[in-house]
């Protein structure tokens, strides 16, 4: 897992190593959602015009209280009462069981509001950090959700599964590695920055199954993730615009590290009628193996 040398970036956290994202993971365009009452709700932008991870005060901005339960266990607690979004209470619960680490995920509201949290760890399993180029990747069977230059959902998907190929190089449906979708030059790629930055949206959600699988070059090293989500953001560090050490003192450059942001659709707020809830919960497993 990458981290920061200096345990002082996690203030800022350029690239959002580790971090809890929300109010709404990803990005949301145009920058409104219709509230319980059916009233138009402005977010605020802090990417362009659209609003990303929740906006200027997402959860990844705050300070959360900590209880300690064991050894393995901690409970997290933040109420969300300083965002555009209607007030939610949130409780996290991180638990390591041996060489499994697993984060719940839950959001009471005294209204039906947006939720939607996601973890924002990076993973490269390679014993000396260098890129993840050579990684194996495979996901549950999904369909990529499409985006404009701004990385906003169009509102179409592609399930591989058509004659064209011009998404091909983006298909994990089988392992295979991370590298056949870097640097491809199609457009897809070219909004990418050459890398994946994409949601993958599970054709089977509901199913607590293995979402992703990741292996290392020789395999000594496997990361498999079980989620309860519908779609997992991943994006393979491809704008690194910022200088900063992370393992061992290494800079962080283009491909060290992959993210799998477990959430809702990106922009499910536009293209979904049951977008609100009042009682949110959601959990992401990860075990190496």
């Amino acid at each position: 897992m990458l981290c920061y040398a200096d345990y002082a970036r996690y203030y800022d956290s350029p690239y959002f190593f580790g971090a809890t994202i929300g109010r709404n993971a990803g990005r949301t365009y145009p920058a409104f959602y219709r509230n319980w009452q059916g009233e138009r709700v402005k977010l605020d932008c802090n990417e362009g015009h659209v609003h990303l991870h929740g906006g200027q005060k997402g959860m990844h901005t705050v300070l959360w209280d900590v209880r300690r339960v064991s050894d393995t266990e901690y409970e997290l607690f933040y109420t969300d009462n300083d965002s555009p979004y209607e007030e939610m209470d949130f409780r996290l619960v991180y638990r390591l069981d041996r060489n499994k680490f697993r984060i719940d995920i839950y959001g009471k509201a005294a209204h039906p509001t947006i939720a939607n949290v996601t973890n924002h760890s990076y993973f490269n399993l390679n014993h000396d950090k260098e890129t993840i180029l050579h990684h194996q990747l495979q996901t549950a069977e999904a369909s990529i959700q499409l985006i404009d230059s701004q990385f906003v959902p169009t509102g179409a998907y592609d399930d591989f599964k058509t004659d064209s190929k011009e998404f091909e190089a983006f298909n994990f449906n089988a392992a295979a590695p991370i590298e056949k979708a870097l640097q491809t030059n199609t457009a897809l790629s070219r909004i990418c920055e050459g890398g994946i930055d994409l949601a993958y949206c599970y054709h089977h959600p509901a199913e607590e199954s293995e979402k992703i699988r990741l292996s290392n070059r020789d395999g000594s090293n496997t990361l498999i993730i079980h989620s309860d989500q519908e779609a997992c953001v991943i994006y393979t560090a491809n704008k690194i615009t910022e200088q900063v050490e992370i393992n061992n003192g290494k800079q962080l450059e283009k491909y060290h590290g992959i993210t799998f942001e477990m959430q809702r659709k990106p922009n499910y707020v536009h293209e979904e009628e049951a977008i609100l809830t009042d009682s949110y919960q959601a959990f992401t497993e990860y075990e190496i193996i």
